[in-house]
């Protein structure tokens, strides 16, 4: 996720936009292309509640690869409290629920955004035109989104406690005015129906001979903790 942070929406280096062949974010070309591109819009919330269920089984896995016992005991109680303690719909229920919310929450403040095919040497700009950020209807929905509706914020102050986060917002939007820059801000509603309309135009868009890969044959790409797994 640090170079998700580092090197927003790159292509080949960002691993959060590394989401084909489940989703494809621009016309990929024929080689690459998957037969079920033309329905991802379709198919995104079915695909995002399968996301804390991959969290799930990652963390399980590099427990036991690395041997961190330490993390195993209370890994091990929580399974154990869920397979005890709740109903099975409840259990699994909780998890895809889960998954849904947050895929749609942390994907949509990026993925309708710029996307840059080479480094950007001016790292606040790259942030900004790369993010959105939403603005909430309601307490419920202020707490739902857990900060991540101040994405850009998150974004250029990492480090910074989410309860901050709309104090800065203001100070943001100033540098970004000052600065000519768009401040780039939707309603809750409509920055998921941004993200829903982009997947859908792309899954009607014909493939693109040449269009680079979400992979790239660099260090970066060869990494083992990737977001997503596909085929390039």
């Amino acid at each position: 996720h640090n170079l998700h942070h580092a090197c927003t929406n790159q292509v080949g280096v960002d691993e959060d936009i590394m989401s084909d062949p489940f989703f494809f974010l621009w016309p990929p070309d024929p080689a690459r292309d998957s037969r079920w591109r033309r329905l991802q819009h379709l198919y995104a919330l079915p695909v995002y509640s399968a996301l804390f269920a991959l969290w799930r089984f990652n963390s399980a896995r590099t427990v036991w690869s690395k041997r961190l016992w330490r993390e195993a005991v209370p890994m091990g109680l929580n399974y154990l409290w869920m397979a005890l303690c709740l109903p099975p719909a409840v259990a699994v229920g909780h998890v895809l629920l889960a998954g849904a919310l947050t895929a749609t929450i942390v994907t949509v403040s990026h993925q309708a955004e710029d996307l840059f095919h080479e480094h950007q040497d001016d790292w606040v700009a790259s942030q900004v035109h790369s993010t959105r950020d939403a603005v909430t209807s309601s307490p419920f929905s202020e707490w739902l989104w857990g900060g991540m509706q101040y994405q850009l914020e998150h974004h250029l102050l990492p480090t910074m406690p989410r309860y901050r986060y709309p104090s800065a917002a203001p100070l943001v939007r100033q540098l970004c005015a000052e600065h000519g820059v768009e401040y780039r801000v939707d309603s809750e509603l409509g920055v998921v129906r941004r993200n829903f309309a982009m997947l859908r135009e792309v899954a009607r868009a014909g493939a693109e001979e040449g269009a680079l890969p979400t992979r790239t044959e660099t260090v970066w790409s060869r990494r083992d903790g990737a977001a997503w797994v596909g085929s390039n």
